[in-house]
């Protein structure tokens, strides 16, 4: 306690869970509001904060109408519970001799527009935690190394976890929350610095590891790690993780390590001297400085006075700044969603404040949806906002996305606040294609130019409220995964009605081919694990189109047809990734029934009791029985729409842990298809699966199907060299490449219930049928997904889609160019470019050729070559006579669909280039293609 400080004195604790200190013992606080709003009025000490900021702090959607006198409420309880003031916020009296004290040196006024909280600044640990970060580098400016780190390790000792996460558990998100801990970890930074320059790396290790694993990203943490593990003598695990962020950095976000990272990186590979600790220099001294390694990775540099440049020292002509990197052009599909919110009738009544606080919290929630989806919010009109999904890194399922964000938003809007004060949405989505233009490494925004955008603000006024409508491409492109019906006005234009259920089984009969070892893998996983007790989870990992949704469509016929004539049928539970509407609601009806033997026929009040039993029977306490009970009646239709306040993923969460606790008297099979898009609720019921201390006893099996790209939410999940598992209750899969044989197969079979000639003939025997195989064969590589695509194009109808255009546009189908374009956003953005321009040239690429037409050395190009083939991208071909190395696309599709991406000028300037180097033409079309091409048009005669 401060020298002469009130033993009754006021502390206010923000640096962790929210926390009040009179005299050292803890107050205690009411509820989120009054919570809220003094950790808010704490952020802004001393000064007037509007009732009308408050109200959009606290709600992040649109705020009830009682908000202002909620708010009212709290500040009232917290005079009376807290603060030196009576309720009505007047300073109380003492028995001094005249009858009066002086103000308390906590004080919470009413001051219009709002209320102003005083507080001295040595009461709050935020104050504190700037003032000794200041502290420490005026004493790093000043050389003191040593007091500086020790200043630097006391700001940070104040942290007792993230800040506020008491209410960050809420849902809070406000910025100042952000800047906080981007000034923490600003003076991380430096301390570790300072820690390096003391010759301390081997103490600082364990926390430079712990850092860099909860900022992944992190380049300047990464940097010093490398130092300290350089410094230790353990190059070689420096190097590994210059190599893991790197991957991290191209797969997640397509980019390269910055250049101070890449040149430490050099540097520890050629041992560079200036790496290590000068000797002559004691650590810690009054002279002590920074040794100039770490600099190689400041990410938030000091500022100093600039240097005189070396040009001016020397007389010489001073060197323009390099010219930044010309605009990118490229053709892309992109989907427009454009939001339309309206507000009830009357509720334009001139508070300005209100109107204020409603559109701040509406532009919240569309930007953290927008996010969510991978959307980008371009621009705003009035109460209109346009969504633009697939100008940017694109994922393959751009037009789905964009309606389950319009879904997500009306599903956050609908509830929670009373239905004549809510607002309402109408949304208008439409898929096309688009020239889209971006510099490389700019934070702006990309241009985008497409009919796309004018279709869709033609389309948005004949939405009625609360419906979302759809374009025929967007329709297209969702089918499978959305219902829908024909509009009511508009003959080009689909209502969604909802997403489609979760349940995998689609009656398509598709032979699953090469894939019996992991069937049988999953089947014994439906009895449980062999002497392992508790829960556990089966986890296929494959890349787009080759075969998960089949393989788990199989486990769960098997699973639902086998017989079990002496033990009770396990129950089967389908998850869908992510919760948008209410629509999965509607698959949990039929299962949380057959769960609790409620029957169709059976009245509301037997329903009901069938519920509460089984849960009554199976909940950890009466409190998580009466949560479960209220949330629960929701799904089977007890809860009129008009007295619902909940969205429907607490109503899934609250499904979630229903099946984990009736797992303790059952076997229970959970399977999520499409994992690595699921919302964190799902991915928390497959870590409590896979988590070794799970409940004793458990009998639940989790069969999930993802890409590789959920390791990097989950990388515990990976597996490790050899394909054997990390996790010990975790049982991984990974699906290979079909071979070309299976490949036939599958064409043949799909083939063999259509009007297509000769199908009947043996496969060996000549005609169209073995002809298109052939063709096809060459083409899908291996994908299943892209044999079948190709299949049903050519079992289209003569006269559907024109086949005389362009094959390359034509002729592969769009779900197959989609997958193949975001497989091409997946490289870094530089090696995605050298694709493009690799695919200008054909298949016979060399370094020097690429290198004329993309005007960049030769050596950086034929590093390029060599990372594309190590990807798998490109595949060596045979040496040129001069010795000069050849390679080719892999994949024809890939080639061809990175072609197309290149805008007609671009190509042009292209083959010209190319032309002028080497005297050829632009390449043609894959001869796989053209002779699918003669095989379509052979038959269509």
């Amino acid at each position: 306690m401060r020298a002469g400080a009130d033993p009754g004195e006021l502390r206010f604790r923000l640096l962790g869970p929210l926390e009040v200190l009179r005299g050292g013992a803890p107050v205690r606080l009411g509820g989120f509001h009054q919570r809220a709003v003094l950790a808010y009025l704490l952020l802004r000490p001393n000064r007037v904060t509007a009732t009308s900021e408050l109200i959009a702090a606290l709600w992040r959607g649109p705020a009830p109408a009682s908000a202002r006198k909620m708010v009212q409420n709290a500040v009232w309880r917290l005079r009376g519970r807290l603060l030196d003031t009576d309720p009505a916020g007047a300073p109380q009296t003492s028995d001094a001799a005249d009858g009066r004290r002086p103000a308390a040196p906590v004080a919470l006024w009413s001051r219009p527009p709002g209320y102003q909280l005083n507080v001295p600044p040595h009461a709050l640990d935020l104050h504190r935690f700037h003032t000794l970060a200041a502290e420490g580098r005026d004493r790093m400016r000043e050389g003191a190394v040593a007091t500086a780190s020790l200043r630097w390790r006391e700001a940070l000792a104040l942290w007792r976890g993230p800040m506020l996460s008491d209410l960050v558990e809420t849902g809070v998100r406000w910025p100042d929350l952000e800047a906080a801990q981007t000034a923490r970890l600003d003076v991380l930074e430096k301390y570790f610095d300072a820690e390096l320059a003391l010759g301390r790396h081997d103490s600082v290790l364990p926390e430079l590891r712990a850092i860099t694993r909860a900022e992944p990203r992190g380049e300047p943490f990464t940097g010093q790690l490398m130092l300290a593990l350089h410094r230790g003598g353990r190059r070689s695990e420096a190097l590994d993780v210059y190599a893991a962020i790197r991957t991290e950095l191209a797969e997640e976000l397509g980019l390269e390590p910055g250049r101070r990272l890449h040149e430490l990186h050099r540097a520890i590979l050629v041992g560079d001297p200036a790496l290590d600790l000068d000797p002559a220099r004691p650590p810690g001294g009054a002279h002590t400085a920074l040794a100039p390694a770490p600099t190689l990775v400041r990410g938030r540099p000091e500022p100093a006075a600039p240097a005189a440049p070396a040009a001016e020292r020397s007389g010489a002509p001073p060197v323009p700044p390099p010219a930044p990197p010309a605009p990118v052009r490229e053709c892309r599909e992109v989907t427009a969603a454009l939001i339309n919110i309206s507000f009830p009738a009357g509720d334009d009544d001139g508070d300005l404040e209100r109107v204020d606080a409603e559109s701040a919290a509406l532009e919240a929630v569309i930007g953290e949806e927008a996010g969510r989806f991978g959307g980008t919010v371009t621009s705003r009109i009035g109460s209109s906002w346009l969504v633009v999904l697939g100008a940017g890194r694109a994922r393959g399922d751009e037009p789905l996305r964009a309606v389950q964000l319009a879904l997500a938003i009306r599903q956050r809007l609908r509830w929670g606040r009373h239905p004549e004060r809510r607002p309402r949405i109408r949304a208008a989505i439409d898929t096309g294609e688009a020239v889209v233009q971006h510099r490389p490494q700019d934070a702006v925004p990309p241009a985008v130019t497409s009919a796309v955008f004018d279709r869709a603000h033609a389309l948005l006024p004949l939405v009625p409220l609360d419906e979302v409508w759809v374009g025929e491409t967007t329709r297209e492109q969702t089918c499978s995964a959305l219902d829908c019906r024909p509009a009511r006005v508009s003959s080009a234009a689909w209502t969604v009605r909802g997403m489609r259920g979760s349940d995998l089984d689609t009656g398509e009969k598709v032979p699953l081919l090469e894939r019996t070892e992991s069937l049988r893998t999953l089947a014994a996983l439906l009895d449980g694990v062999p002497g392992a007790d508790g829960p556990h989870a089966a986890l296929v990992v494959a890349g787009a189109g080759l075969g998960k949704t089949a393989l788990l469509t199989a486990c769960e016929r098997l699973a639902t047809e086998r017989d079990m004539p002496r033990r009770p049928r396990p129950l089967l539970a389908h998850l869908a990734p992510r919760t948008v509407d209410d629509s999965p609601l509607f698959t949990v009806a039929t299962e949380l029934c057959a769960a609790c033997g409620i029957e169709i026929e059976d009245p509301p009040g037997t329903a009901r009791h069938k519920l509460w039993t089984v849960i009554e029977r199976v909940a950890d306490d009466a409190d998580e029985a009466a949560r479960l009970f209220a949330l629960l009646l929701i799904v089977i239709g007890h809860v009129p729409d008009h007295e619902r306040t909940v969205p429907a993923d607490e109503v899934m969460t609250a499904w979630h842990t229903l099946l984990e606790r009736l797992a303790t008297e059952r076997r229970v099979i959970v399977l999520i298809d499409d994992l690595h898009t699921a919302d964190d609720a799902v991915l928390r019921l497959v870590d409590r699966a896979v988590d070794p201390a799970g409940r004793p006893g458990q009998r639940l099996t989790v069969i999930a199907a993802a890409r590789p790209e959920l390791f990097r939410r989950r990388p515990a999940w990976a597996p490790a060299a050899g394909g054997t598992a990390t996790a010990p209750r975790l049982v991984p899969l990974a699906l290979a490449p079909l071979s070309d044989p299976a490949v036939a197969e599958l064409v043949h079979a799909l083939l063999a219930a259509s009007t297509f000639p000769d199908v009947e003939a043996e496969p060996e025997a000549a005609g169209p049928a073995r002809e298109l195989a052939e063709a096809v064969t060459a083409l899908a590589c291996g994908n299943p997904l892209i044999a079948a695509e190709f299949v049903r194009m050519a079992l289209r109808r003569p006269g559907s889609p024109a086949l005389s255009r362009d094959p390359r546009t034509t002729l592969i189908p769009g779900r197959v160019r989609r997958m193949l374009g975001a497989e091409l956003d997946a490289l870094p953005a530089g090696l995605a470019r050298v694709v493009q321009d690799a695919a200008a040239i054909g298949d016979d690429i060399r370094a020097d050729t690429l290198a004329a037409l993309r005007r960049h050395p030769t050596e950086e190009t034929a590093e390029a070559l060599g990372e594309l083939a190590a990807r798998g991208i490109l595949a060596p071909r045979a040496p040129a006579p001069d010795g000069t190395a050849r390679f080719g696309f892999r994949r024809p599709l890939l080639r061809e669909v990175a072609y197309a991406r290149l805008p007609r000028g671009v190509r042009a300037a292209r083959h010209a280039a190319l032309a002028a180097h080497t005297g050829q033409a632009g390449p043609p079309p894959a001869l796989e293609l053209l002779r699918l091409h003669s095989v379509m048009e052979r038959w269509r005669r």
